[in-house]
């Protein structure tokens, strides 16, 4: 089982051939192994919102639940976060940190003949000149092309900040080269943020601000862009502009972020459904301002969203969907610390990389997912998702302190906290709790 975790991780690399959706497999075939363990505190909120999710699209459409474009479109929520409960049924006793750089070195090198032929065709600096010809790796969209390679990013970063390797760092300035390329500017924000949280000490306060900015900023914006005399249930809003990067953002701020607030007023609490918002609603019932039930529906599965992970989840699952779904991330993150701090004191280091992957790669995606639906595009997740699941499933001897050896150089990097030994990372972790 452990297997089909590993191959669906090394071809995430594309989406031509979703080979890396098998990560659910394990599931189907051991479901039974489910019962009588314990889990982290993270499955709690993952479970209710799996489960919320479940309930809302039965009642707003159970059709859906038997369609397959809902799963590869408006339902890709279920696709992306499967692989996290496949962990719990198969097990191994891997050294992720190896594995996890073997992987970057693998992704890195298979992107490189496109991205030649690209540079030979099309020159460095030309997408400032002409914002259609990017790199897009072997993705469809150049969105999801630079979600993944921001997300590998976070994995150069993890292998990196275990063990200094010249290999990596050159590898890790050639992915961001990549990156540039895609002109995903969302990407590259999301990869950019991960260096002020690392050198803030990854404190939880800066996680929560984070959190806050990003949703509180979201429905600013959203609610500044609101017209009162056009009709964001029903009018398609057209933009008129030579520039396609400047018409992405008119449409978001001007159409689709308002049309998602407008969904969450109309029902605030539980939404107006999942898979709702690219749907002809024609008619909605309000009880007491705080629940809408929609009727007269004409459902579509498409790739229209709301370009925004937290206002598309307020649209479609209210306040409860998007509390379910942040506290996934804060309880997720802080296992991820708790994780990396064991595995240096105990553990030699084998899964140091890949908790600290699961750390800043969640930072990198909360960033994103104020630009673009990135917390449910599996481009973007089915990699966390994957290595969390083998961090899951991972078995291992436990070493004793006296006995553990630095897996990190002594010498300081001018963007991480100062402390390099086995001994600060332990210290870094009792400071989370500060």
């Amino acid at each position: 089982m452990a297997y089909i975790s590993l191959l669906a991780l090394f071809l995430t690399v594309t989406n031509l051939i979703p080979v890396s959706a098998i990560g659910f497999v394990p599931i189907v075939l051991c479901a039974w192994r489910f019962f009588g363990r314990n889990y982290p505190g993270f499955f709690a909120p993952l479970t209710a919102l799996t489960l919320f999710a479940l309930v809302s699209t039965a009642l707003y459409d159970p059709q859906s639940l038997i369609n397959f474009d809902f799963y590869r479109r408006d339902g890709n929520f279920f696709v992306s976060y499967a692989p996290i409960f496949a962990g719990c049924v198969y097990a191994h006793r891997w050294d992720l940190s190896r594995i996890l750089r073997n992987f970057f070195i693998f992704a890195v090198m298979v992107n490189v003949p496109p991205y030649v032929i690209y540079i030979l065709q099309n020159g460095l600096l030309s997408i400032f000149r002409h914002p259609d010809d990017t790199f897009g790796s072997f993705f469809i969209a150049r969105n999801a092309a630079g979600g993944f390679l921001a997300m590998l990013f976070c994995v150069g970063v993890a292998c990196q900040l275990q063990q200094r390797s010249k290999l990596i760092l050159s590898l890790l300035a050639l992915n961001a080269l990549m990156l540039f390329s895609t002109y995903s500017r969302g990407s590259l924000l999301g990869a950019v943020a991960i260096f002020p949280y690392l050198y803030l000490g990854r404190k939880r306060w800066v996680l929560a601000t984070l959190m806050s900015c990003l949703v509180i900023g979201s429905l600013g914006i959203a609610y500044y862009h609101m017209k009162p005399n056009i009709d964001y249930m029903g009018y398609t809003f057209n933009i008129q502009n030579s520039d396609a990067k400047v018409a992405n953002l008119d449409i978001r701020y001007e159409w689709l972020w308002p049309r998602a607030l407008t969904y969450f007023r109309q029902s605030p609490i539980v939404g107006m459904g999942f898979g709702s918002f690219d749907d002809n609603i024609r008619n909605v019932v309000s009880y007491f301002g705080v629940l809408g039930v929609p009727s007269d529906i004409v459902v579509e599965h498409s790739d229209s969203h709301a370009h925004n992970s937290y206002l598309n989840f307020l649209a479609e699952l209210g306040v409860v969907g998007l509390f379910l779904l942040l506290a996934f991330y804060w309880k997720l993150i802080k296992w991820a610390q708790d994780g990396a701090a064991y595995s240096a004191l105990r553990d030699e280091g084998r899964n140091f990389a890949a908790f600290r992957f699961v750390e800043i790669s969640s930072v990198c995606l909360l960033t994103m997912a104020a630009t673009e639906h990135r917390l449910v595009s599996p481009s973007n997740v089915l990699i966390l998702s994957l290595v969390i699941s083998l961090l899951l499933a991972a078995r291992s001897v436990r070493i004793p302190v006296q006995q553990a050896r630095p897996i990190m150089n002594t010498q300081p990097i001018a963007t991480l906290p100062p402390s390099r030994t086995i001994q600060g990372h332990a210290r870094d972790a009792r400071n989370q709790r500060d």
